[in-house]
């Protein structure tokens, strides 16, 4: 979400939640940054050593491949509200055409896509049949994060009935956000199972030339699984082991396009741990919007590297026939983190005759006001880790669900140095208020947009702006390899009028924690 200037005081109202910590993780992954978060260096991509385009994509479990392109299911809001139920369950889902255990918001792997517009309600009737709490998550949306609207200090205890009410601002940034699973202790092993989906704000094919604001849009959400006797892990997930990777629940799907014909992709990783270094033959990625924020300057890349719950918004158009690949290639997320092998995600076929040329946008939104904002306070924070226990700490300290780490005062900015002492990179992200990068290794970077989740290079520092400007109450900013999040790299900030420590939230914190007491808790693993 873009930050403005205006502020429009919130209530300041009580906190909820939380849980045990997990006691084992799975290591994770890795990024670097230039310009923007994700683009590779500059200079053609080599051609990762793999299997060819005619060939199976290797995979952990038996699968149909090379089927039509699919979109998951879209829910679509109308006359200003998205209404829909969430029976979240065990259940049995088609997977690449094999039938596979896991949990589902609505009897699918890939949640149904949320569609929305600036200014509208979601209602969600959450039923959880889990048989363990849970909680559901807005990933990026900027909202309130109280009472049952975005609230990640929630506890949806087993066999209860759940509203989720989120209210959008008018001017919430339009782009490609996405929900999930979000309860401390139970993120990872919950989000592999299924329990995750996209959400679309809609508004961005607006801000494209008029002959473009009518072009083919696709989801590509990337979610990976690991399957033992037909269902999927959901103890002792190891993000180094052999995966299954899929877009949009299929393997290898192919997309048919016409010949320069301007299609708009919405690239979004939506699973737990796992990390994608994208390259599209035939053509580049130009950006239009990371992390739903449409970029003041478009800029375009071989490579994008997308980290757990990264998403951007691209153009692309091949200018000749013929049969084109979206990949992953090879990645190594630092010396104690993970090591990715090259997997084709994707084929399109490009036929036809060509469509005529159109002019492509070069900015899709003014530039972020954080650039020039007055800095109102510094804080420094160190992520660390112990490999041997698999335990993560942010300056020194396990996620404790008592304790209130920040106390940010609304209507100030503040900027954050962020160390990552480990020999892995951790993707930091912040839920609310999004953040614009200002340097790098200590060297000031050139930011096209603000952002909500970014690479910390290993062994590397990155320093980011923020402004707190129109909620209040208490929220979370956590490594987003979730597997890491339940072992313990995550803090609470609590944002008030007056910048100090809501007595509600106190309260609040201490109430659910003892309603806590004697719930199921399934814990991730490494």
């Amino acid at each position: 979400m873009r930050t403005r200037a205006l502020v429009i005081p919130g209530a300041v109202v009580g906190l909820v939640v939380f849980i045990i910590l997990a006691v084992v993780i799975g290591v994770g992954p890795t990024l670097r940054s230039p310009t923007a978060a994700g683009a590779a260096p500059s200079g053609p991509s080599p051609n990762p050593a793999g299997s060819p385009a005619d060939e199976s994509v290797p995979t952990t479990f038996k699968t149909e491949q090379r089927r039509p392109f699919q979109a998951p299911i879209e829910l679509q809001s109308e006359n200003g509200v998205l209404r829909t139920a969430f029976t979240v369950e065990p259940t049995t889902f088609p997977v690449a055409g094999a039938m596979i255990k896991g949990y589902a918001y609505q009897g699918q792997y890939i949640g149904p896509t949320l569609r929305v517009h600036p200014g509208d309600t979601v209602r969600i009737d959450l039923t959880n049949r889990l048989g363990q709490p849970t909680n559901l998550h807005g990933h990026g949306m900027f909202m309130s994060p109280i009472g049952i609207s975005d609230n990640v200090l929630r506890v949806m205890k087993s066999n209860t009935f759940n509203h989720v009410v989120w209210k959008l601002p008018p001017d919430i940034e339009p782009g490609t956000y996405w929900y999930h699973s979000h309860l401390h202790g139970l993120v990872e092993p919950q989000i592999f199972a299924g329990l995750s989906g996209v959400l679309i704000v809609d508004g961005l094919e607006g801000l494209l030339p008029p002959p473009l604001q009518t072009i083919q849009q696709h989801v590509v959400a990337l979610k990976d699984l690991q399957v033992k006797n037909g269902a999927i892990v959901t103890s002792n997930i190891d993000s180094n082991a052999p995966t299954t990777r899929t877009v949009n629940g299929q393997v290898d799907p192919v997309l048919t396009v016409r010949t320069n014909e301007t299609q708009m992709l919405r690239l979004a990783n939506i699973g737990a741990d796992i990390w994608y270094r994208l390259r599209l033959s035939g053509t580049q990625f130009s950006v239009i919007a990371e992390d739903a924020n449409p970029v003041a300057q478009v800029w375009t890349a071989n490579e994008l590297v997308l980290p757990p719950g990264k998403r951007f918004d691209v153009l692309v158009r091949w200018p000749q026939p013929g049969t084109q690949t979206l990949e992953t290639l090879p990645y190594s997320t630092g010396p104690d983190g993970d090591n990715y092998p090259h997997r084709r995600l994707m084929t399109v076929q490009v036929s036809g005759d060509p469509v005529p040329d159109v002019a492509w946008p070069t900015s899709m939104a003014p530039p972020s006001p954080l650039a020039t904002d007055h800095v109102d306070r510094t804080r420094h924070l160190v992520f660390s880790e112990n490999t041997k226990t698999n335990q993560f700490y942010i300056n020194g300290k396990q996620f404790d669900p008592t304790h209130v780490t920040f106390v940010a005062k609304l209507g100030t900015t503040e900027e954050w140095i962020i160390r990552n002492v480990s020999r892995e990179e951790h993707p930091f992200h912040i839920h609310v208020n999004d953040f614009l990068v200002m340097a790098i290794n200590g060297k000031p970077v050139k930011s096209y947009g603000e952002q909500d989740t970014m690479p910390l290079p290993w062994h590397g520092e990155v320093r980011i702006r923020m402004h707190f400007n129109r909620f209040t109450g208490a929220t979370v900013f956590h490594c987003h390899i979730v597997a890491h999040e339940d072992n313990g790299m995550m803090g609470i900030i609590d944002i008030t009028k007056d910048g100090r420590l809501s007595k509600q939230t106190q309260q609040t914190l201490a109430k659910m924690n003892q309603e806590m007491a004697g719930q199921h808790m399934h814990m991730g693993g490494h």
